[in-house]
């Protein structure tokens, strides 16, 4: 289901979103979806650039709605962390 150009995805639960972020991360950084793991780190782990948070970022907000700030988006470390702001921001929305 399309709301203007946001992909919103009807009463997707926790699994089937840490499902999804984990195809957008594959996608972006070319790390199989097997070797991403909550305790994973997006820089020293898989390799993320500047870029790629940006492309990431622009994948998310069109899967769930919900966009990153700069700031929010420095203080994101790891796989888990991602997830669970993706997680907060959703009910928000």
């Amino acid at each position: 289901m399309f709301l203007g150009e946001v992909e919103i995805m009807p009463k997707m639960n926790r699994k089937k979103i840490e499902n999804k972020v984990k195809e957008i991360i594959s996608k972006e950084l070319g790390v199989k979806i097997e070797n991403i793991t909550t305790d994973k780190r997006l820089i020293e782990d898989f390799g993320m650039d500047s870029f790629n948070a940006i492309e990431i970022g622009f994948e998310i907000k069109d899967k769930f709605g919900v966009e990153i700030a700069e700031d929010d988006f420095k203080k994101i470390k790891k796989f888990k962390d991602l997830l669970e702001y993706i997680l907060e921001h959703i009910t928000q929305n």
